[in-house]
């Protein structure tokens, strides 16, 4: 009789076991409109998390002009009474709050809350010339909303806020750096062949006149945030073709990074060259780890997968090197990630 109990408590655990790994997520979505107002500036935020609730109804988008493929989401759907780790990401120049949602979709299956905001200033619909140059104010911006997604009344309770970890694409690579301890340095011209550094293809048009190396906003910004961002609450780092990289010129700009951080990156990138980049950064950074693909694989692949508008309308973004399947590289790069966070937090 007693053999006979156990075997019953065996088999009830082990059924309780396998379905909870058995246990499928979709992704829950909830909109929120920050507003950081020490700084007067708005912060449009997605909260993604996992949700056992189905979709009742498929929305239909009656707009095929997307340039990107979108992903199922249920909105406002309930959140279960568990504890998840968060992620919180920072997109590139000129992106959005959705430009990452291959890499969302995939962690929020596999347990993750993730948090995507548009900075200000700096986003597709909201671009702000003074604020395409003043990146050390991004990190303010993902500090604001961590702490505010954290106080959130339902999701912010089911957040493990000992397993936080960031997340970012070229200048929101560098974003994570500044986060983890690091800091540019604007004053360091030497090294660079032209001292008129290009603006990025994203840069607003403006009939202002600006000297961005002397306008008083801009220097002012820098010498109250330029390294006093790092946030001990972030424990881990997972960069994708960090920019940015000709602003550290010495290890004293690193030596604050004391979490982990994984670099990603293509060696056939044009836009953010690793050599000067993502291998800078990790020569840089002591904690740092790296992974580069071959030299097929340019900036861009990093991006959601295009439709077919998206490759008619923006080549430049959409399209890769026709030896290069986006959806690989997102799958080898999900892999990186998932293992990267699975260690660290």
């Amino acid at each position: 009789m007693k053999n006979t109990v156990i075997i019953i408590i065996l088999i009830t655990l082990f059924i309780s076991c396998t379905q909870q790994k058995e246990k499928t997520f979709r992704i829950g979505q909830k909109s929120i409109a920050f507003i950081d107002e020490s700084k007067n500036r708005p912060l449009q935020t997605e909260i993604w998390y996992p949700t056992l609730d189905t979709l009742t109804k498929k929305v239909v988008k009656e707009n095929q002009k997307e340039l990107f493929k979108t992903i199922e989401t249920i909105p406002n759907a309930k959140i279960p009474n568990e504890k998840f780790p968060l992620l919180i990401i920072s997109h590139g120049t000129g992106g959005n709050r959705f430009s990452l949602t291959w890499f969302i979709e995939k962690m929020v299956k596999e347990g993750y809350v993730v948090v995507s905001l548009d900075h200000y200033g700096n986003s597709t619909f909201n671009k702000i010339p003074r604020e395409f140059v003043k990146w050390w104010e991004r990190a303010i911006d993902i500090q604001f909303v961590l702490t505010q997604v954290l106080k959130e009344s339902e999701i912010g309770t089911k957040i493990d806020t000992s397993r936080i970890g960031g997340v970012g694409f070229s200048l929101g690579g560098y974003t994570n750096i500044a986060l983890a301890g690091g800091y540019v340095d604007r004053t360091v011209r030497k090294n660079e062949k032209n001292k008129e550094r290009k603006m990025p293809t994203e840069f607003p048009e403006t009939d202002e006149i600006i000297d961005f190396e002397k306008d008083s906003l801009i220097v002012s910004s820098y010498n109250k945030y330029k390294n006093h961002v790092k946030d001990k609450r972030i424990k881990a780092f997972f960069v994708m073709a960090p920019a940015i990289g000709f602003g550290f010129h010495s290890p004293e700009q690193t030596d604050k990074i004391t979490a982990p951080i994984f670099i990603v990156a293509g060696k056939g990138d044009l836009i953010a060259p690793v050599k000067n980049n993502a291998e800078k950064y990790h020569n840089l950074i002591k904690t740092s780890e790296i992974h580069l693909f071959d030299k097929k694989v340019e900036h861009y692949v990093f991006l959601n997968e295009s439709t077919e508008f998206g490759k008619k309308v923006a080549p430049a973004i959409t399209m890769d090197n026709p030896t290069v399947e986006r959806k690989k590289i997102h799958e080898k790069t999900l892999e990186l990630a998932l293992e990267f966070f699975k260690s660290t937090l």
